[in-house]
């Protein structure tokens, strides 16, 4: 079977970008048990960011995608079932990423089931 791998990305600039709560480790290791999955955080701080806490500021143009502030959930699983219902949980505890590139670097079938997901859970489009 094929591996199905989704890099779902998070952006801690304005109100509507990031995720509902704070990422944490022990949740997402939760998640992996429960559902037979592996998953990984990557907290990227980027090149050009400013400030403190809730007071961040960042120029992102001219930046490529890996030098933008951003956590990257990495969800992969050879089952679609387990996969989908890791992806679930995710946007149901964090809510849908909400940037086009969001799902930048996953795999074709990966990026199409977060869309589908986030757009069934969360609105988004």
């Amino acid at each position: 079977m094929t591996e199905i791998m989704a890099k779902i990305r998070y952006h801690p600039l304005g109100p509507s970008a990031g995720p509902f709560v704070p990422i944490r480790e022990n949740v997402l290791e939760s998640i992996a048990k429960k559902h037979g999955i592996k998953i990984s955080m990557e907290e990227i701080v980027g090149k050009n960011r400013q400030g403190t806490g809730d007071a961040i500021r960042e120029e992102t143009m001219d930046s490529t995608i890996e030098e933008i502030s951003q956590t990257v959930i990495t969800v992969s699983s050879e089952d679609e079932k387990a996969f989908r219902g890791a992806v679930r949980a995710l946007i149901d505890k964090y809510g849908a990423p909400r940037t086009t590139y969001s799902t930048w670097g996953s795999t074709e079938r990966g990026k199409w089931i977060v869309a589908e997901l986030c757009d069934e859970a969360d609105g988004w489009s």
